[in-house]
């Protein structure tokens, strides 16, 4: 897959922020804020997509834009001339469907288009030097919700989507490392949690999930829990009402002991806007 990281650009490059993709507006309004915010500070011509889903949205609950996934954004870009692009993805780490889908349907293109150029940017954790980034912004999620709250003794749990790639799951335990280590003993406690797993033994890596966590009275003394959210986007999950917020409502109703306060998603705090900054310098340092 050499075309993944070609060396040279002929002209500028088109770049498109990739994400997952999503059935809810408020993930994809999102991606566009991220995506006008790097093409203000490139000078470069950005465009938002996701992998999949996101062009089931009406419009209209998108100021009238319709929103696009890659391959179709791609397909009118190569109509209009474009040969040059920079897919940066907005990803936490090596997920399947960058590392698996995304070639598969690049590869497809190479076919098609004479003279295409593609470069993958590296996700934001990329080769671990991300991490510090994460974590300073789940630190600074969790400081706005002591803040407002005005919390005192609180436990952390940090919890991400869940994975069937074990890559996936060590950009969570490394995040989990260090900020526990930025939020010292401001808190009482963290720990590191999925949202949900597979059910089989191979995906065990995920474990506790989030439900059983907050069940666990050992590990979760009474009190406050801030909920770190270790998401970029607001979609089904992490948006409000989204399964995160389900699942802490349905164990507060088993434990009237405590309290859940949920953090903001990443995506858009300065730190992971500055991490994909980064990334689109490195693709286009390495002409």
């Amino acid at each position: 897959m050499d075309f993944v990281n070609e060396k040279t650009f002929e002209k500028s490059p088109v770049c498109i922020l990739v994400d997952n993709g999503s059935l809810k507006p408020e993930a994809i309004l999102a991606l566009r804020r991220v995506s006008e915010q790097l093409a203000f500070r490139t000078n470069l011509d950005f465009h938002a997509a996701g992998l999949l889903h996101s062009d089931k949205v009406d419009a209209l609950h998108l100021g009238g834009r319709p929103a696009r996934v890659l391959v179709e954004s791609m397909q009118e870009l190569l109509e209009e001339g474009h040969r040059d692009f920079l897919i940066l993805p907005f990803f936490l780490g090596p997920s399947l469907g960058i590392v698996d889908w995304l070639p598969k349907k690049l590869e497809v293109f190479h076919k098609n288009y004479q003279g295409l150029k593609v470069k993958v940017a590296t996700s934001l954790f990329g080769d671990g030097a991300g991490a510090e980034s994460l974590a300073s912004a789940i630190r600074d999620g969790v400081g706005e919700v002591v803040q407002r709250e005005g919390l005192r003794r609180l436990f952390v749990a940090l919890v991400d989507h869940g994975t069937p790639a074990k890559g996936v799951n060590e950009v969570r335990e490394r995040v989990a490392e260090i900020a526990e280590s930025l939020l010292g003993d401001k808190v009482g406690g963290l720990a590191s949690c999925s949202m949900e797993r597979r059910a089989e033994p191979e995906y065990d890596f995920n474990d506790p999930l989030l439900a059983n966590l907050l069940q666990d009275r050992k590990m979760v003394p009474a009190g406050d829990v801030v909920v770190a959210l270790l998401f970029l986007s607001p979609g089904r999950h992490a948006g409000t009402g989204g399964d995160v917020e389900v699942i802490c409502e349905e164990v507060r109703r088993d434990r009237d002991d405590l309290r859940t306060f949920l953090t903001e998603p990443l995506g858009e705090h300065p730190a992971i806007v500055d991490l994909l900054e980064q990334r689109v310098r490195e693709c286009l340092d390495a002409d």
